[in-house]
């Protein structure tokens, strides 16, 4: 199918629980960072083929993720309201929720494997941020800015949070598919088992049948504004949750 025949085929749709689903389109695309300045865990990089699967354009909110498990919003963070990303959700509470889900709508949701999230982040021309490869700016990206107290929180940029914000808060900071919050606010739980990466190309890579740790991508309010890239990979034990910590959803297209 060409790019048109593809979008008409399988149009963006908003799910049952009012989410709205983006089509991402086959392609292949480089994983990994080129950068001679890369992190060990994000080498070496390696042409990914991909086939099309739709992804949220947003995390998962307090208010979606409620529908599902109702007793979960004595767990919100503090001052945080139904369009705030949930947080506290380990991987397997994240699989459950896609699990239901997927009953609910006679659909496939699952968790995105790491090679549809950073394709959906970043695309197909190498860019290093999914808006670009400009930084330092208040209003791409919720991270640890003026508002934060860590060590690293950078002194000289509002972005207006203290901690989460509600999902869709940075429209400018969207990647080239228009999925937005892929970069700061919450890390998101992927499918995969945390591996090194190797050199061979690779087509829907899964990563390994199991692990100790599962990845998450994206950095978060916490994170200083160099981790925010597209390639930026971290993984926990599947059952760690904490309030940095959510996901978004992938629904497989019928073929």
């Amino acid at each position: 199918l060409s790019l048109e025949q593809e979008r008409k085929r399988y149009p963006n749709y908003s799910n049952s629980l009012g989410g709205q689903m983006f089509l991402i389109p086959s392609g292949e695309f480089i994983m990994g960072n080129p950068f001679p300045s890369a992190p060990p865990n994000e080498t070496p990089h390696f042409r990914v083929t991909l086939s099309r699967f739709y992804i949220s354009r947003f995390p998962i909110t307090n208010a979606h993720y409620e529908a599902f498990d109702p007793l979960h919003k004595s767990k919100r963070a503090p001052a945080t309201g139904d369009r705030h990303p949930v947080v506290y959700v380990s991987s397997l509470d994240a699989i459950k929720f896609c699990q239901w889900l997927s009953t609910r709508e006679r659909r496939k949701y699952r968790l995105p494997t790491e090679a549809e999230w950073e394709y959906a982040a970043k695309g197909t021309d190498g860019r290093r941020y999914p808006w670009g490869n400009f930084d330092k700016r208040g209003d791409l990206a919720n991270f640890a800015d003026k508002n934060t107290s860590f060590a690293w929180s950078d002194r000289q940029i509002d972005d207006g949070y203290a901690e989460s914000a509600p999902v869709g808060s940075f429209p400018r900071g969207a990647s080239p598919f228009g999925m937005e919050d892929m970069s700061g606010n919450v890390w998101e739980w992927c499918s995969n088992f945390f591996e090194q990466y190797k050199p061979t190309p690779k087509s829907d890579p899964h990563g390994p049948p199991s692990g100790a740790k599962r990845v998450y991508r994206g950095g978060s309010w916490k994170s200083r504004f160099a981790s925010l890239r597209a390639t930026t990979r971290s993984a926990n034990v599947p059952n760690f949750s904490c309030n940095d910590l959510g996901f978004r959803i992938v629904c497989e297209c019928e073929s």
